[in-house]
């Protein structure tokens, strides 16, 4: 029971409605201390693809609700992915909300946050005094192991791979990786490229950050400044590229540029999981591909692979790394906005304020939106 005999504020977990997202932002497990503070809500069945039922949420202190009465009569909505296009219908100025939205890349979602004057905070941008961002780690850790697993399993002979096993043999030479970037996703692909075996090249923009961070690699990683001469140098002998920058937009420049991507040899495995929209850091892979669909060949015969969703492929996995560690930054969130307790790493996730962009990088999207009409 809350003490002091205040009323408790509500706060719903609620149901994915993206098809195939089988995730839900909390589990069971983990919003122990949340009930404490707040009147928790559950939408019905929002953990039961993941085998996760409603009794577990109610001995965990949560009420179980309809989708209706979750978005109507809650102080604060927590998701796993930002609201569809089905439920624009519930958001209004009333509305306080948090989930990993990637609104930059969506000029609808934008329109839709900023008529409605909703508040809402993004995950992805929740960023501590020391640039780290304590939000991307879980999905980043996965999507990073996978890139080196996918690459690995397409560099098979028979997907158009060069036929070259991405972990060591004894009796053949080490299998050389190209990592673009060292963040969350980077570093958990660093970290299981070097255990299987390889050889593996990271490519960063802030050299003397990278060069400092290598004292916890393996010696077979070497750190090299991103120059395109570098670049156009390496990739070329690389086996498989995995790409990881944070971001990737239409004013991105290229690092693998068209000239470079063309050099590659025919069977080099490209494994873009920034992703991003527009051309982007990977002008070259124009399209995306998905799990049903990992890849395609390009014109030059490179296997290219574009899915922007990869830990959605281990959602109990995802969900299970996920929860644990978002419980402490959602209750954050909540406390900054229900209760006015400031935080100023949770402020910096905050996209909107009652309709008004509050994050640099979405205005600069927004005006480029506007800009061009889009």
């Amino acid at each position: 029971m809350h003490s002091g005999g205040k009323k408790m504020k509500k706060v719903a977990i609620l149901k994915e409605t993206n098809v195939g997202e089988d995730r839900v932002i909390l589990l069971p497990k983990d919003i122990d201390d949340l009930t404490k503070k707040y009147e928790v809500y559950v939408e019905k069945g929002a953990g039961e693809k993941l085998g996760i039922s409603d009794k577990e949420y109610i001995n965990h202190g949560a009420i179980i609700k309809e989708r209706d009465y979750c978005w109507k009569n809650s102080d604060f909505i927590l998701k796993y992915k930002g609201p569809t296009v089905n439920e624009y219908k519930y958001l209004n100025e009333n509305t306080k909300i948090a989930a990993i939205f990637h609104a930059e890349g969506n000029y609808g979602l934008l329109k839709e946050l900023q008529e409605k004057k909703v508040t809402a905070y993004t995950y992805e941008f929740i960023e501590t005094d020391d640039g780290f961002f304590p939000m991307a780690y879980p999905g980043g850790e996965i999507a990073g192991k996978m890139a080196v697993m996918y690459a690995n399993f397409y560099q098979q002979r028979q997907y158009g791979g060069l036929g070259k096993a991405l972990f060591s043999i004894r009796g053949c030479e080490k299998s050389k990786i190209a990592i673009i970037g060292y963040g969350n996703v980077g570093g958990a692909a660093i970290k299981l490229a070097t255990a299987l075996g390889n050889e593996v090249f990271v490519f960063g923009s802030n050299i003397t950050k990278l060069k400092k961070n290598s004292v916890y690699m393996d010696e077979n990683v070497h750190c090299i400044d991103s120059t395109k001469e570098n670049l156009k140098k390496i990739l070329p002998q690389m086996d498989a590229i995995i790409g990881a920058i944070l971001i990737s937009t239409y004013d991105t420049e290229p690092i693998i540029t068209d000239e470079i991507f063309n050099s590659l040899r025919a069977g080099t495995v490209v494994i873009d999981v920034t992703c991003g929209y527009g051309k982007g850091y990977i002008p070259s892979i124009d399209k995306y591909t998905n799990l049903d669909n990992p890849i395609f060949i390009s014109s030059n015969g490179i296997v290219c692979c574009k899915i922007d969703n990869l830990p959605s492929a281990y959602p109990k996995s995802t969900t299970e790394a996920y929860s644990s560690n978002a419980k402490e930054w959602i209750m954050k969130i909540l406390d900054n906005e229900l209760l006015g307790t400031i935080n100023e790493d949770v402020l910096r996730g905050k996209i909107f304020d009652n309709g008004k962009i509050s994050h640099q990088v979405i205005k600069e999207h927004w005006d480029y939106y506007e800009r061009n009409n889009i």
